[in-house]
């Protein structure tokens, strides 16, 4: 699978610890020109052999080889994959260990092997099997006539089909579409611009599987209900409700592209939003106490509760993020004209009753500092922009003396009085 990712070495060559002398040939690892390395980011890869000190030559070769990544920055395999050494032991044992690391059936997974008694594995695992030549290891060909043969199509990266497969979206990333320039990288995700389709960006999961997928389509039918879903301190459900909930937002908000959150496989496509975060106007740039920042900023915080208020009244959700971060401008000249919105996993179900907006029953699960977001609240237009502004102003000000542009005395003083800040000029 490394083939998939790798630039064209020549030699690839490790030794022992105690001797350079005593060294170990690698198969060398050849990429097929077509291959995008971003689509083959965060492999499951298996370290294994019949004793320890190869697998721990195989560990260092992670770290000591490199790829080019989505910016043509050359970085170390073990970056981009995510790996598990079965230790030593017989092909069933071992087969054991991987399909419960991997969440995986025997079927979903391809052995290449030069040892007909591997054959064994498939018998009684049921794990696909290709004998290969010991003296040439697997190549690309045959790497990609495997996938052919057991229905994954195009090296596991056609149009269209993605990793796929006859499992369809249980299969991890399956259908995922071309990768663009990578725009942003957190924890859990990266973010790419569409390669074909420029008016979209990709948001692609770190280390997805089968068994996720499946309990988030649970989750998902709970929350796409309306229904609260209450993970408790199971951190595995935590982080799938604030994907499934995001999912649902997207779609509400008729933002997400592709896929149906049904078909989720650890991917989706979203709409892309134009505008200029507020950091890059030369106003922002002023003294946080100066009246230029200051009405600069009263400004762009009221038009993002134009934007809350506008997506509250048409779909029925509240975001509840709306730092400036989450947000993006149009600006004429010196003069903010309108917000518009990023990133849904921290929004709720709300709605607009003609009069007051109430919010819905959600479960949230992160509730930002300053907040008081308890389901049912009901609000007037006026309470409504009051509450947001407000807590705009002292995530703001709060971020600013985290970044030392201002001392915190200072700063919770001036958080005392936020009168002027609610009424819109």
């Amino acid at each position: 699978m490394l083939a998939t990712t790798l630039m064209r070495y020549v030699s690839l060559t490790t030794y022992r610890r105690s001797s350079t002398t005593s060294k170990r040939d690698i198969f060398p690892l050849v990429s097929s020109p077509g291959i995008q390395p971003e689509k083959c980011a965060f492999l499951d890869l298996v370290i294994q052999a019949e004793n320890d000190s190869k697998i721990h030559r195989c560990d260092r070769a992670l770290y000591f080889f490199e790829y080019p990544d989505e910016n043509h920055h050359h970085k170390p395999i073990i970056n981009s994959v995510n790996y598990d050494e079965t230790g030593s032991g017989n092909y069933i044992s071992i087969f054991n260990k991987i399909k419960g690391w991997a969440s995986a059936q025997g079927n979903e997974i391809v052995f290449f092997d030069c040892h007909e008694e591997s054959l064994k594995v498939h018998r009684e695992l049921g794990v696909r099997v290709e004998i290969v030549s010991h003296r040439t290891g697997v190549t690309w060909e045959i790497y990609n006539r495997a996938l052919e043969k057991y229905g994954h199509g195009n090296g596991g990266h056609g149009h269209g089909h993605g990793h796929g497969g006859g499992k369809g979206p249980d299969t991890p990333y399956y259908g995922q579409p071309k990768l663009g320039k990578l725009l942003g990288e957190g924890k859990f995700s990266k973010v790419y611009e569409a390669a074909d389709d420029r008016d979209a960006v990709v948001k692609v999961l770190k280390n997805w599987t089968t068994a996720q997928r499946r309990r988030l389509l649970e989750i998902y039918a709970i929350v796409k209900s309306g229904r609260p879903f209450d993970p408790g301190n199971n951190q595995q459900d935590q982080y799938l409700l604030m994907i499934a909930l995001e999912l649902r937002n997207l779609n509400m908000i008729q933002e997400l592209k592709d896929p149906k959150p049904e078909d989720f496989s650890g991917w989706f496509k979203m709409k892309k939003i134009e505008g200029t975060h507020i950091w890059k106007h030369h106003l922002y740039k002023k003294h946080p106490f100066g009246v230029k920042f200051q009405e600069f900023v009263k400004a762009c915080m009221h038009l993002t509760v134009d934007a809350i208020e506008r997506v509250v009244k048409t779909y029925g959700v509240e975001h509840c993020d709306a730092h400036f971060k989450n947000v993006v401008y149009d600006f004429d000249g010196d003069k903010p004209v309108r917000a518009r919105l990023l990133d849904w996993g921290i929004a709720v179900k709300m709605r607009w009753d003609g009069s007051r907006y109430i919010r819905g029953d959600d479960f949230q699960l992160i509730v930002p500092q300053y907040q008081d977001s308890k389901p049912g609240l009901k609000y007037t237009p006026d309470e409504f922009r009051r509450y947001w502004v407000g807590w705009m102003v002292k995530t703001e000000y709060t971020a600013l003396w985290s970044r030392n542009a201002i001392t915190e005395k200072d700063g919770q003083e001036f958080l005392k009085d936020l009168d002027w800040w609610y009424h819109r000029h």
